[in-house]
């Protein structure tokens, strides 16, 4: 459980209130959120959180800036209902919120049902219900943004289990530390876990993690126990290699992301069509990315790389009527005129799928 700090030590409210090593820690914070997502004074900043380390760091590192920066905190939670402890964690939660003066709202999902209806893992079906949740309440509420509290180890995990799944440049550096069309930052993605809990255990706090975090069922886990550690062992560096990985891709995205823009806001207009004369002349990359990214507007499902290499062999080809299948019953049809991606209803109907 996490547990307020004794009665004789006082949650951190201002930079003032932490040895001075930390409230520069805290700055580092601030600055990096800066160079991600620009400056947020006087912004509503929604903090999304659990019962873990990460959260907690995010929560007393956020608070303690506030002052300074003019921000008003809310914090939310998603409660996937999946263990039995996980009711005893949201209250402690709570009561930590509430010693902070952050406003807490708490929600309840059936991830497993979800999963079942819409064929997804456990996984993928709690990120997209997590995120539905997040993106609801941030309009309701109106946040101006939403935090998040993965880290530097989160973001070596995402970049081995990428780099496994044959992902591409430059998502293959990993989730993004901002995400303008979400309005969804990360501002500890440079900053590991042992750090995260050196800085809890400074202000004489404990917490516990997520027991299924240990469950070896999940790819994920056994990144995270067995692979991972061994890496550091034999590159203790890893963490500053991939943050430079995670630094330049990020620049290339941005470029990526201006040179396709005016092709996909056009493509979105016309019910996600892409003209044929608008995709003639253009490198088979800028193809890629744009394939997955209308691809990826339609809702869940990852666009995998083979399937977004059949569709561009297919355009190439100029097979009309080649009609390619992504996951979430998402689909790419070559027609006369271009390319139409669209959420297909073949397997409802009983009609044979796509390719």
């Amino acid at each position: 459980m996490i547990a307020p700090c004794p009665s004789s030590f006082t949650l951190p409210s201002r930079l003032q209130d932490l040895p001075p090593a930390w409230a520069r820690f805290c700055l580092r914070i601030d600055r990096f959120i800066s160079q991600t997502v620009g400056p947020i004074h006087n912004r509503h900043l929604l903090l999304a959180c659990s019962a873990g380390s990460d959260s907690l760091a995010l929560l007393l590192v956020m608070n303690s800036l506030a002052s300074r920066l003019k921000i008003k905190l809310s914090a939310v939670h998603l409660d996937h209902c999946l263990r039995s402890e996980s009711r005893n964690e949201t209250l402690a939660l709570a009561r930590v919120c509430a010693t902070l003066n952050i406003p807490l709202k708490i929600g309840r999902s059936n991830v497993g049902r979800y999963a079942r209806k819409t064929g997804l893992g456990i996984e993928e079906a709690g990120r997209t219900l997590r995120y539905r949740f997040l993106l609801g309440l941030g309009k309701k509420i109106n946040a101006d943004l939403i935090l998040t509290a993965h880290h530097a180890d989160d973001l070596a995990e995402d970049v081995l289990m990428r780099l496994l799944r044959g992902a591409g440049w430059p998502g293959l550096a990993g989730m993004p530390a901002w995400d303008p069309k979400r309005r969804l930052a990360r501002p500890l993605l440079r900053t590991t876990k042992q750090t995260l809990q050196t800085f809890l255990r400074v202000l004489d706090l404990t917490w516990q993690e997520d027991a299924s975090n240990a469950d070896q069922n999940f790819l994920r886990n056994r990144i995270r126990s067995a692979i991972l550690p061994e890496i550091k062992r034999e590159f203790p560096g890893m963490h500053r290699g991939i943050a430079r990985l995670h630094a330049l891709a990020s620049l290339d995205l941005d470029y990526f992301t201006t040179r396709l823009a005016p092709l996909l806001t056009k493509a979105r207009e016309h019910g996600h069509f892409l003209e044929r004369r608008d995709l003639a002349h253009l490198h088979p990359a800028l193809r890629l990315r744009l394939f997955k990214a209308l691809v990826d507007d339609l809702g869940p499902g990852q666009a995998r790389h083979d399937a977004l290499l059949r569709l561009e062999q297919a355009w190439q080809e100029n097979r009309t009527g080649a009609c390619i299948q992504f996951p979430g019953e998402k689909t790419g049809t070559v027609t006369a005129q271009g390319i139409r991606f669209a959420v297909s209803r073949a397997a409802q109907r009983g009609a044979k799928p796509c390719a």
